[in-house]
């Protein structure tokens, strides 16, 4: 299991930041934050850090996502203390955890493709990924991912939801088609100019920026191409179970 520390020099961010998090993963991502010293002053300590690296029970490795400059150093030196594997990223505080915490959510996510989803969460804007700093443990590419053979199956589908596939339904899409072991791609075809995603990749789906009243294609190939086709059809017919959202 992967988990989430959160790190900044203010206690009211980290803890702000958490409470986001947390709604994204509703208690199945273990998820900890530190932020400002002991006095209640701006600032970070690595005996708070420390300290919160222990309410991480049960987890095999952290993703530390930190503000700037001395939130570095003390993360750095709490997490070294710890023995624990763990990677250090370089993406946004707030965009980042969420992105984490929902690629997190994947039982078979390892700890080098959280960081990197992590680390891809500007993409959205048009910001390139940013690097991450690692521990040895760390250092251990994940395998690649075989490309099932099988039924293509394709449908074109219209999200209706009022501001269409923001974070949570995102989530949603891309939980429903990890579920399955083909390949599944989607469009937005309301945006011919945009590349087709990865229907199994937050950063991938958020960035079709699909909007109210658009139309997607979601094409699945492999062994459970139908079912990937049907389940994610019926999360967009349901209007992925809300009515609005942030």
């Amino acid at each position: 299991m992967i988990g989430l520390l959160i790190i900044s020099h203010s206690a009211a961010i980290a803890h702000g930041v958490k409470a986001l998090a947390d709604q994204m993963a509703k208690g199945h991502v273990r998820i900890a934050a530190a932020g400002g010293t002991y006095d209640g002053a701006l600032g970070t300590s690595a005996d708070l850090i420390s300290e919160a690296l222990e309410t991480l029970t049960g987890v095999t490795a952290v993703l530390a996502l930190v503000d700037m400059g001395s939130a570095v150093m003390s993360a750095e030196m709490a997490l070294e203390a710890s023995g624990m594997a763990f990677l250090l990223s370089g993406a946004p505080l707030v965009e980042g955890a969420l992105v984490a915490a929902v690629e997190a959510l994947r039982p078979e996510a390892t700890l080098a493709q959280v960081a990197a989803a992590a680390a891809r969460a500007l993409e959205t804007k048009g910001v390139e990924a940013l690097p991450v700093h690692s521990s040895p443990a760390a250092d251990v590419a994940p395998p690649p991912i075989p490309v099932p053979a099988g039924a293509v199956v394709e449908v074109t589908l219209t999200v209706f939801n009022s501001v269409g596939l923001h974070m949570r339904p995102a989530k949603e899409f891309v939980q429903t088609a990890a579920r399955f072991t083909c390949t599944v791609r989607v469009r937005n075809l309301d945006r011919p100019e945009g590349v087709e995603g990865n229907a199994k990749s937050i950063i991938d789906v958020l960035k079709l920026g699909v909007l109210a009243g658009q139309h997607i294609r979601v094409r699945a190939e492999g062994a459970d191409a139908d079912a990937a086709v049907a389940a994610l059809s019926q999360l967009v017919a349901a209007n992925f179970g809300e009515t609005s959202g942030f």
